[in-house]
């Protein structure tokens, strides 16, 4: 856990200062890490050490250019904002795991917290995890063998990205935290290290992958519209038209029911004008709920 902050936090610190338009050299980094690690301390060979595990385990792109430091944002981003995020969490919590009194926390829990230091450690240090797992499917409990690489945010659940030794047709699958009902901590496998996982999200909205991107087009009233510009659905996403009345967003993006259930927040001013087939799709499940909804006495 103390590696993957101190990480995630040396990270920050060089994304922060280069969206300032600084970009940091040995001294400043060592600086803020020095104060953020406190008596522990921070040195050079631990810079080395974080800056090989960046590189060849979290494949982001750290350059150094005139003795400066500079972070190079592309899909690598998604998986890490997300890291980020819930980083931000970790390092306003004193010492007894509570929040300030400052701080209003959300009153919806985030699921599949108490397994996270078991993942970390396992990723860490390439160790194999045992779980059963529940299948909301089929309402039965299975177990598997998975070798991790990833944790993964999203809307209060947390995740694990894994290869399943049981099953070679997918190069890796995502098992929900929440789900997880036992794990242990197996023995040490061999990292693939061309796995890749980044691609599969850089398109995609949530977790779901198994679709094909596609141009998509949405028009949203001004009040709608004005949210989705301050806080983007997808990377992707720019603004198109706009006139008196309504904003158009386009979108390159795999329309997978992550994505549908997130257009369906605002389906009050949302319409759909590209693709008909997720119109359609749309429709369907509108049309399906004003019936159930009908029949209730």
């Amino acid at each position: 856990m103390d590696k993957l902050l101190r990480i995630i936090h040396l990270l920050r610190f060089i994304r922060d200062c280069n969206r300032k338009g600084i970009y940091p050299n040995y001294q400043q980094i060592h600086k803020e890490m020095d104060s953020y690690l406190g008596e522990k301390g921070y040195n050079r060979q631990l810079f080395e050490r974080d800056k090989e595990t960046i590189r060849d385990e979290w494949h982001y792109d750290l350059r150094y250019e005139d003795e400066t430091y500079a972070l190079y944002e592309d899909e690598n981003q998604l998986i890490v904002d997300d890291l980020l995020a819930a980083y931000i969490l970790f390092t306003v919590q004193n010492q007894d795991g509570k929040l300030p009194e400052c701080v209003i926390a959300e009153s919806r829990q985030h699921t599949g917290t108490n397994h996270i230091a078991d993942c970390i450690e396992a990723i860490e240090a390439h160790k194999e995890l045992h779980i059963t797992y529940y299948d909301y499917r089929d309402e039965q409990t299975k177990a598997y063998t998975l070798q991790p690489y990833k944790l993964k945010h999203k809307d209060y659940k947390w995740y694990v990205l894994a290869v399943d030794k049981q099953d070679s047709s997918v190069p890796f699958k995502a098992f929900a935290l929440e789900r997880v009902r036992s794990l242990e901590i197996g023995a040490t496998f061999r990292p693939n290290k061309e796995l890749d996982f980044y691609s599969p999200y850089y398109n995609a909205f949530g977790m779901f992958t198994d679709a094909k991107a596609e141009k998509v087009v949405l028009q949203f009233d001004h009040r709608d519209g004005n949210y989705l510009k301050a806080s983007p659905i997808h990377h992707s996403q720019r603004v198109i038209a706009e006139t008196a009345t309504h904003i158009t967003f386009e979108l390159y993006v795999k329309p997978t029911l992550d994505f549908i259930m997130e257009l369906m927040k605002r389906s009050w001013s949302l319409t759909i004008l590209e693709p008909t087939s997720l119109r359609e799709r749309f429709v369907e499940y509108w049309q399906e709920a004003v019936k159930r909804n009908l029949e209730v006495h």
